[in-house]
């Protein structure tokens, strides 16, 4: 990276300051003779205009072009290269693929992945998505359990009061029927004919459809042949239509008697509970405990079916799906390692494999910078940077571009400094919003960033501002050639010209004194 630029404004003025101080002697000397006003002389005047001009104040450096974002993508597996899809220059998205490893080569972890994978898919789908038939079956199953509690109810409630057994007998009968009544019922929806129903409706739809295509081919091309064939197919298909009427008309009675059962089941009990009356008697206390604890049991045992159910229903307990679903993480993140994808959109700058390469994951397979934006980071020194706020504007131009000029801000100013050989420097980003296709990533660019503007600010040239025992000056040149002292002070240096407060206006014209090297060559004066 090249050194560092800087171009400090306060000793530009310490030097011509200094070039201004040789020359006021002789400057000064001859002040006498050219107030004179001899036209000869004021003819060899040499003289500048006093300008008003628009004051710019920067900041400037030097610093590397770096992408918006950029990484070295490495392998996360071993094995060999069977493809690269990328080159120097590609651009791509994030996700895309830029290499694949040859799954033949790949460590045994990554193939034993997919059969696990594979597993845990199948076990979060029967979890996601259980089959009617396990569902009817942890139905099936929640019945049970309901007749295994009513009948361990019932025992209780006859231990608990033997003298209204019989009448409790007929409230636990008729509730018995009920329930069963009521679980007919449910199983009716699952229940054979219906299955066979559904088993059927494909092949008959099929023989629909062929009939169908037969019979647009006898429309298109009406002949015996294709009328015979239209004719026989629809017979076909007649008769599974019959079937199918058969069984639909089967399983519809079947729903309708059960559900008909539950009704005269549900009037049953009602009547049931309605006529008990029954008298209460000293119960058998240890026959109470055991059929209490038998209670217990079916209560428990019941709760535990309720929720196998309730979470198949659900599509599994959320705890088991969660564990299937981080099995199918890991699984896949280790497969998904025999591709190379880009973690962000981009530039492919280097490619560092080619096909049957060996794959180490210590290498950078790939370089890739995202340069939709660029930044120069410059480092500023401590005098300089307080002058220096985010969304100040930069000019940037690049050493090996000298046409090319850009337009950036600064977004950033590191709090920190670092101390770079015993100067505290301070990082500034300067971003451009906007690049140029021949700017690329690592050009030395030269940043000067505007620090303050003033406008109608007095300019007078370099060589017009002079220095004696009395403090700066100009000469201002009269219209008969006379010289007239104004007193200025200078400021920033633009260019040629300084910046000066005193009494002058735009226009007017001032003297430019040469400075004159001395017997060694230098205007400084010294020995050598």
């Amino acid at each position: 990276m090249a050194a560092p630029k800087r171009r400090s404004r306060l000793w530009t003025i310490l030097v011509v300051l200094v070039v201004l101080a040789l020359v006021a002697g002789g400057a000064y000397l001859a002040f006498g003779s050219r107030l004179k006003g001899a036209a000869g002389q004021a003819a060899a005047i040499q003289t500048g205009t006093v300008t008003s001009i628009t004051a710019v104040s920067t900041v400037a450096d030097s610093g590397s072009v770096a992408a918006q974002q950029s990484a070295s993508v490495f392998w996360k597996t071993t094995g060999t290269v069977a493809e690269v899809l990328v080159q120097p220059g590609t651009h791509v998205q994030a996700g895309d693929i830029l290499m694949r490893v040859d799954p033949l080569s790949a460590p045994g972890t990554v193939i034993q992945a997919e059969s696990d994978l594979l597993a845990a898919q199948t076990a979060l789908s029967d979890l996601q998505h259980p089959s009617a038939l396990s569902l009817a079956t942890a139905q099936q199953a929640v019945v049970t359990a309901q007749d295994t509690l009513t009948k361990a109810q019932r025992d209780l409630r006859y231990a608990q009061n033997p003298a209204g057994q019989s009448l409790r007998d007929t409230v636990d009968s008729t509730k018995l029927a009920f329930d069963t009544a009521q679980a007919d019922a449910q199983l009716a929806t699952v229940s054979q004919p219906v299955q066979d129903y559904t088993n059927a409706y494909w092949l008959t739809d099929y023989y629909w459809k062929r009939y169908q295509n037969l019979k647009a081919i006898y429309t298109a091309t009406p002949n015996d042949q294709n009328l015979t064939a239209a004719n026989n197919a629809h017979n076909d298909w007649q008769v599974l239509a019959d079937q199918q009427a058969q069984r639909q008309l089967t399983f519809q009675t079947d729903q309708a008697n059960k559900n008909s059962a539950v009704t005269t089941a549900q009037k049953a009990y009602n009547d049931a509970v309605n006529n008990l009356n029954a008298a209460l008697k000293g119960p058998d206390v240890a026959k109470v405990a055991q059929d209490q604890a038998n209670v217990d049991v079916a209560k428990a045992s019941m709760a535990d079916d309720l929720d196998k159910l309730a979470k198949m229903q659900a599509g599994g307990a959320p705890n088991d799906v969660k564990t299937d679903q981080a099995r199918i993480q890991v699984d896949q993140a280790t497969i998904d390692t025999l591709d190379l994808r880009a973690p962000f959109a981009g530039d492919v700058l280097v490619v560092n494999y080619q096909p049957g390469d060996a794959v180490s994951p210590t290498q950078s397979a790939v370089e890739l910078a995202n340069r939709s934006r660029y930044h120069i980071d410059v480092a500023v020194d401590e005098s300089e940077v307080t002058n220096i706020a985010v969304g100040n504007l930069a000019n940037v131009t690049f050493t090996s571009l000298p046409t090319v000029t850009l337009t950036g801000t600064v977004t950033l100013i590191e709090p920190l400094g670092q101390t770079v050989q015993g100067l505290v420097k301070y990082t500034v980003r300067v971003e451009l919003p906007n690049t140029d296709p021949r700017v690329l990533v690592g050009m030395t660019a030269n940043v000067s960033i505007v620090t303050a503007t003033v406008a109608n600010a007095l300019a007078v040239p370099l060589d017009a501002v002079q220095l004696d025992a009395q403090g700066e000056y100009v000469n201002r040149v009269g219209a008969a050639g006379a010289l007239e002292r104004v007193p200025v002070v200078s400021g920033a240096v633009q260019g040629d010209l300084v910046l000066v407060t005193g009494n002058l206006s735009p226009g007017d014209k001032v003297q430019l004194v040469q400075a004159k090297p001395t017997s060694n060559g230098s205007p400084f004066g010294g020995g050598g």
